[in-house]
């Protein structure tokens, strides 16, 4: 038995710093979008986002993009 990974989506997170908490643990802010093409190269994905994070308050700490797929079974 094989199987195949089918794309499913793809998102995109910018975490942000939104400061330190009483316990002092930094307190991380999450802005997810929807809808991020498979085909985007990093480069673009950093540029994207960096430019969607200084429109925030926050200083952003890292941005992320999160595929999911699914497994397909093939006989």
């Amino acid at each position: 038995m094989s199987a195949t990974l089918e794309f499913g989506h793809a998102t995109g997170k910018i975490h942000f710093n939104a400061g330190v908490s009483e316990n002092g643990h930094t307190i991380r802010k999450v802005k997810t979008y929807k809808n991020v093409t498979r085909q985007a190269s990093a480069s673009d994905l950093y540029t994207a986002f960096t430019q969607l994070a200084s429109l925030c308050d926050y200083p952003m700490i890292k941005v992320e993009r999160v595929i999911t797929e699914d497994v397909q079974r093939t006989i």
